[in-house]
């Protein structure tokens, strides 16, 4: 498999892409470029290299006659990919849908474009408008005045594992054709002498239609969690690029691993609500409305693949996840913080305690007055 490296024409390090210089920077001789100049200065540099398969080495085939038993491991074995980094040598094991990463020895950015080539190229990507730096900032205030994160959390060899990640999106352009019914009533009241009155009028409610729905984002990847990847929403699109393989340059990236037809129902379970929210608007008129029905009838006949920015750390507390993670292009954070338990408990007394003096000194004074 080819990996390829984009270096500094000026010192030959690695090159990043930096989303708030919209440029390619270089760390070590502080050089940027723009898109422009990488074309006229050239700055990548091709390695050969291998996938890893069970069965390579003598000794990995010897493991797997005698553990033939053990499916699970095989299976694991077979999605995994390895190549050699062009900067040490170093030999790098990845999953089969990497397709950015670094050398975990000189952490030099590799970009594996076999991965996204044929159905797997992305139509465009969203750059990373953040940086790192901001990343840790977000994750900071996000963990502020949290007195019961456990100790540790916020310190600095945690906050370094924040990543920059381009996450696969599909974009869906859909129609929905409705055909929304519903019982509208409204009451009259008036009263005499003697009595009060109601009048209910009833109204038969009905509205049919077809709503245009465009640029609907779903990740794409199975890694992630869909809840987590909605809530960074929303993301301008109007600043996507067409997809280039520099982009990726410092940041790890990943191919689809969900078709379009596989997020269909998740799409038409998302746009449903809102059809019907839209279709009963104006029924002001109204005082209730009830026996609320609408039939929706879906079509997708366009959906654009694209890589999207996400800063993400996972950190894990007492056997479970607790995932951060921070829209790359506009730094809306979202994440789930840890609690521990042994201040939960200290924090809980010490409040009772609290609640008891104050209570007492109460009782005294107003017993006091009363006496």
């Amino acid at each position: 498999m080819e990996a390829i490296t984009f270096l500094c024409p000026g010192c030959g390090a690695y090159l990043r892409y930096d989303g708030g210089r919209e440029k390619w920077v270089c760390d070590y001789c502080d050089s940027e470029f723009t898109k422009e100049e990488l074309e006229q200065r050239g700055a990548a540099v091709e390695d050969s290299s291998y996938e890893v398969s069970p069965g390579d080495s003598g000794e990995q085939g010897k493991l797997e006659f005698e553990f033939q038993e053990n499916i699970t491991e095989q299976e694991e074995d077979a999605h995994l990919r390895a190549y050699h980094c062009p900067s040490c040598g170093a030999e790098i094991i990845t999953d089969d849908v990497t397709a950015a990463t670094f050398c975990v020895f000189c952490q030099n950015p590799t970009v594996l474009p076999q991965k996204f080539s044929g159905k797997y190229h992305p139509s465009a990507v969203v750059p990373f408008e953040t940086d790192k730096k901001q990343a840790q900032e977000a994750f900071l205030k996000l963990c502020e005045g949290k007195k019961l994160l456990p100790d540790g959390f916020t310190e600095e060899q945690r906050l370094e594992k924040i990543t920059g990640i381009y996450v696969p999106f599909w974009l869906f352009d859909c129609s929905a054709d409705f055909d929304y019914h519903a019982t509208g009533e409204i009451h009259t009241i008036w009263s005499d002498s003697r009595f009060h009155y109601t009048k209910i009028d009833l109204f038969h409610i009905h509205r049919a239609g077809t709503m245009d729905f465009a640029q609907i984002p779903l990740d794409a990847s199975e890694k992630m969690q869909d809840d987590l990847m909605d809530a960074l929403e929303p993301f301008d699109f109007s600043k996507a690029q067409p997809f280039d393989i520099r982009y990726l340059s410092g940041y790890l990236a990943e191919k689809y691993t969900y078709e379009p037809k596989d997020l269909y129902e998740r799409m038409t379970n998302r746009i449903s609500p809102g059809v019907q929210r839209q279709a009963g608007q104006n029924s002001g008129r109204y005082h209730s409305v009830h026996s609320i029905r609408c039939d929706t009838k879906f079509k997708s006949e366009k959906q654009d693949y694209l890589l999207l920015p996400v800063w993400m750390l996972m950190s894990r507390y007492k056997d479970q996840n607790y995932l951060f993670a921070m829209n790359g292009q506009t730094g809306k954070i979202v994440g789930q913080l840890p609690i521990d338990s042994g201040k939960s408990v200290k924090w809980f007394f010490l409040i009772f305690l609290i609640s008891l003096v104050i209570t007492g000194i109460l009782a005294f004074l107003v017993g006091g007055v009363l006496l």
